[in-house]
């Protein structure tokens, strides 16, 4: 067996006991019966590859978003709901127009929160949906890095039909370039949808979408701008809560 490769797991294994708990170097190390200098090497490629991440200088350290993504289970699930739900319930009010909250799991854009509109004319976008078909999961997509984006395109293949504007890959890495520069991903779906979507952010890295989804009807010019500014503004809620 790799003496290192079992220490790094069980460093992962100590810090997911308990999610909510902040762990010293320590603690880590004399609970593993592990030379301090050594565990703190490991750790660091650890916080570096984003499996574990560190609240600051001689702080504590918990598991890391990189580490949920392994599993497509993302911590800090409940952390992300418990400070978003209220943000969007303001966003729903504000705007009448149905919103979600979505992760990626494979190419999937999975919803994990959504507010409902009360117009008799509304989406209700399906829970789980292909990530190349949703404003969400394109943003989600577009925020990964080089090596992730080039692992997905492999495994999952190119968008297809399910992106007009997509006829290579070149073309795919230019709109991706796209929505990661506006920081946003609109998207005119079949039907008529129309869907807007922002990033959330925790420790640098975006873990989660934020979106609006609305028919074409009511995306008008004026209804656009107060749409993209209700929409960046309560993601900066949700970040700064996050962060």
């Amino acid at each position: 067996m790799i003496q290192v490769v079992n220490r790094a797991l069980d460093i992962l294994e100590t810090l997911s006991q308990d999610l909510n708990k902040e762990y010293s170097l320590g603690e880590i190390a004399d609970k593993l019966k592990l030379n301090h200098g050594t565990c703190a090497n490991i750790i660091k490629t650890l916080v570096n590859r984003g499996y574990i991440e560190s609240s600051g200088k001689k702080q504590g350290y918990r598991m890391g978003p990189k580490a949920y993504y392994l599993t497509n289970n993302f911590s800090n699930k409940k952390e992300l709901l418990r400070v978003a739900v209220e943000p969007m319930n303001h966003l729903r009010e504000k705007l009448n127009e149905s919103c979600i909250l979505a992760i990626l799991k494979d190419n999937v854009r999975m919803t994990i929160h959504k507010e409902v509109s009360t117009h008799e004319l509304q989406v209700n976008t399906r829970e789980e949906k292909n990530a190349y078909l949703t404003a969400t999961g394109r943003l989600l997509i577009a925020f990964m890095d080089a090596e992730e984006q080039e692992q997905f395109i492999q495994t999952f293949g190119m968008p297809g039909e399910m992106w007009a504007e997509v006829l290579s890959k070149e073309d795919l890495m230019i709109e991706l370039r796209k929505i990661r520069e506006r920081k946003m991903a609109i998207h005119h779906a079949d039907f008529d949808v129309v869907g807007v979507a922002v990033p959330i952010y925790k420790s640098g890295k975006v873990i989660a979408s934020l979106g609006v989804y609305l028919p074409e009807t009511r995306f008008k010019y004026n209804r656009q701008k107060l749409i993209f500014s209700e929409l960046e503004k309560t993601s900066r809620d949700i970040n700064e809560k996050l962060n």
